[in-house]
């Protein structure tokens, strides 16, 4: 999910989109588990700089990364995970009961920001791998 310097990023606030093909790629400068402040960041940013992305039926993949520095305060991985999921409620998909693989993690790194890769899933594909 780390490919932050090949995007092609839109957005100069805490929050920033980008698309790789079917995949939406969003990061926010805001490390919460409050999941209205990250649905009020998330929804305004939808509304006014990435009009681009409409809600979709159908099943999705979720992958968050929740990067915190040694002062960062300790967040549960769950809680910071359901305030994403709302917060993509009805800008990404219609609905979060949609996401039907979800991988999280949380890293320490030099910046408290969650990164987040939204795509659909690809049965055909998943049923070849196996």
């Amino acid at each position: 999910m780390d490919q932050d310097d090949t995007l092609d990023w839109i957005g100069k606030g805490r929050v920033q989109a980008a698309m790789s093909g079917d995949s939406l790629h969003l990061r926010v400068d805001a490390l919460t588990s409050q999941s209205k402040r990250f649905k009020t960041l998330i929804g305004e940013f939808f509304r006014t700089e990435f009009k681009r992305v409409r809600p979709k039926y159908g099943p999705y993949e979720v992958e968050i990364r929740i990067e915190r520095t040694d002062h960062s305060p300790v967040h549960d991985v769950d809680n910071v995970a359901k305030a994403v999921l709302d917060a993509l409620t009805g800008c990404v998909f219609h609905d979060d009961s949609q996401v039907e693989k979800l991988m999280v993690e949380k890293v320490l790194a030099d910046r408290a920001r969650v990164k987040v890769r939204a795509r659909p899933l690809n049965r055909e594909a998943e049923t070849c791998e196996t």
